[in-house]
């Protein structure tokens, strides 16, 4: 099943997967995975939606590089792994972790599975529509016709959506689909008009819908409040409002929470070794499409 050509359980584990840096001043409720440095110098806290779920050695703030000085941070659950240096910082193991020191920390598995996948969903045909106010403000409308496995996927020019100056929300028409993907083109996404509302604030939904920006280069959510599952892997993002829902991205700016649910679709397929092999086989030829 198409469905399942590709792996995202690793928005179902973590909040928050950045392949760069990571800066923020505010609360991660899930786990935090960072490849690059962990930024930002004002108090932040991490793992609060997992106190009495995880246990004390779970690693649920990751870090491949260092960790920049600043204010007291609080990991509410489970422990820090490092690769780095913490520069002094306190970190306040409230869930009674502690900090596990690994120089040869490497996510590279990880990241390179989101971006596969990201690059796998882009190539899926559109079987839906995207209604999109043009002449007079009206609402955006995604209306899915899902396949015979609930799959509806969408495909929109991101200033058809995000920089529409007629679009005032953005609304959902499920009809009876399990998984939503909506690939949006563009390299620069700038959120200026238009709110997420109905089925997108819904939990449930949260959870079975991915954005995947797979041109983007530089994103900016703005004061919008993004719902769903978010795939980045070339962008840098910046955001001020909550997003509900997990991101994996290049660069991660986030001036607000990053909320749960993480995903919970049916895009998580079982490993095998020939899948494996493709995987690794795919990752490198789009490396050198790349270079």
């Amino acid at each position: 099943m198409k469905a399942h050509a590709q792996n995202l359980s690793s928005l179902s584990t973590y909040s928050v997967v950045v392949s760069g840096n990571f800066s923020t001043n505010s609360d991660v409720e899930g786990r935090t995975l960072v490849g690059g440095n962990l930024t930002g110098t004002n108090s932040a806290n991490f793992a609060t939606q997992l106190g009495g779920t995880v246990d004390t050695t779970d690693l649920t703030l990751r870090v491949g590089g260092n960790i920049s000085s600043g204010n007291p941070i609080q990991l509410n659950a489970g422990s820090l792994e490092i690769g780095g240096s913490t520069n002094g910082r306190i970190i306040n193991y409230n869930g009674g972790g502690s900090q596990i020191s690994n120089p040869s920390a490497n996510y590279s598995a990880i990241i390179d599975e989101l971006t596969l996948a990201s690059e796998i969903l882009s190539t899926y045909g559109a079987n839906s529509n995207v209604i999109i106010p043009a002449e007079q403000p009206s609402a955006f409308k995604f209306d899915a016709v899902p396949d015979e496995n609930g799959l509806a996927v969408f495909y929109v020019d991101g200033s058809d959506l995000f920089s529409n100056s007629y679009v005032q929300q953005i609304e959902l028409i499920a009809n009876g689909a399990t998984d939503i993907i909506i690939n949006v083109s563009g390299s620069t996404i700038n959120w200026q008009y238009g709110n997420l509302v109905g089925l997108f604030t819904d939990e449930y939904w949260q959870s079975r819908i991915v954005w995947n920006f797979y041109e983007a280069e530089t994103i900016d959510f703005g004061s919008k409040n993004m719902m769903g599952q978010v795939l980045a892997p070339n962008a840098s993002v910046t955001t001020a409002n909550p997003i509900d829902g997990s991101i994996f991205a290049a660069e991660l700016t986030a001036n607000s929470e990053i909320h749960l649910p993480g995903y919970a679709g049916s895009m998580i397929p079982e490993p095998t070794t020939a899948l494996l092999g493709l995987v690794g086989g795919l990752v490198l030829l789009a490396r050198r499409k790349r270079a």
